[in-house]
């Protein structure tokens, strides 16, 4: 970041948005910054859950046989599918693009 600005509230503000930062599991700046520029603020829990199902997916990946005789074409591919669906998931989760 290579700019400031500066915004004015009452303490009653500051420690609500401070109450909600913590609890999404951000910093005020990063709280205020993604509201107004109306980026997703996830919710903590959101996060940690978003970081399982990225764990559980990297464990599929890790765990995904490397021959072919184990399972049909078809079968590969939805076990692949499975993993980027987890994938996918858990960005959205984290409020990730």
């Amino acid at each position: 970041m290579n700019s400031i600005a500066f915004v004015r509230l009452t303490e009653e503000q500051k420690q609500d948005l401070g109450n909600q930062a913590n609890s999404a599991g951000m910093t005020l700046s990063e709280l205020i910054r993604n509201r107004a520029l109306n980026q997703p603020v996830p919710s903590h829990t959101d996060a940690i859950n978003g970081k399982k199902i990225d764990q559980l997916g990297r464990m599929l990946r890790h765990l995904y046989p490397k021959g072919k005789s184990w399972a049909s074409a078809e079968d590969r591919k939805l076990y692949w599918k499975t993993i980027v669906e987890l994938q996918r998931t858990s960005k959205m989760l984290r409020g990730e693009k």
